[in-house]
């Protein structure tokens, strides 16, 4: 029997990472997950709302944001990490068993959907509410040095 390749949520701030200047805290263990996933390790999800989030955060500095250059990127992403819609039943989900910041149990509810097997994140709070729910979290940090460790 073939064992399904290892699949894994990238959290908005994780998009970023690979998105801005080099000198993100974790830029470097970012990308390193980036191209394991486009090598082919592992699968990579991330959902239309950090595709979004990120794009808010980044034009927030309207001179410095080149949206021509963040469509490439993101384009250019799609054609090795799952781009995922949140759906009703994740926000439902989100809404009747989340805690306090809807959007990442939304996010949280669509991992589990999706069959995640962990969620990469730089956000300590969205890990720390989650402990305990049989996904597992790893800041981009852990992950790699994981990936590494393989």
């Amino acid at each position: 029997m073939v064992r399904p390749k290892y699949k894994v949520l990238l959290d908005t701030n994780v998009l970023l990472d690979v998105l801005c200047t080099p000198d993100r805290p974790s830029a470097d263990a970012s990308a390193f997950i980036f191209q394991a996933i486009r090598d082919g390790c592992l699968e990579g999800v991330i959902t239309t709302q950090s595709i979004l989030d990120a794009a808010y955060i980044l034009s927030r500095n309207a001179a410095a944001f080149d949206r021509e250059a963040f469509g490439q990127c993101i384009l250019s992403i799609t054609n090795y990490i799952n781009i995922d819609a949140i759906h009703y039943f994740d926000i439902r989900d989100a809404i009747l068993h989340g805690g306090g910041d809807l959007e990442d149990d939304a996010q949280f509810a669509h991992a589990d959907t999706e069959g995640c097997d962990a969620v990469v994140t730089s956000d300590r709070e969205f890990r720390r509410r989650k402990e305990g729910s049989g996904l597992l979290f790893f800041t981009p940090e852990e992950f790699a040095a994981r990936l590494r460790a393989h």
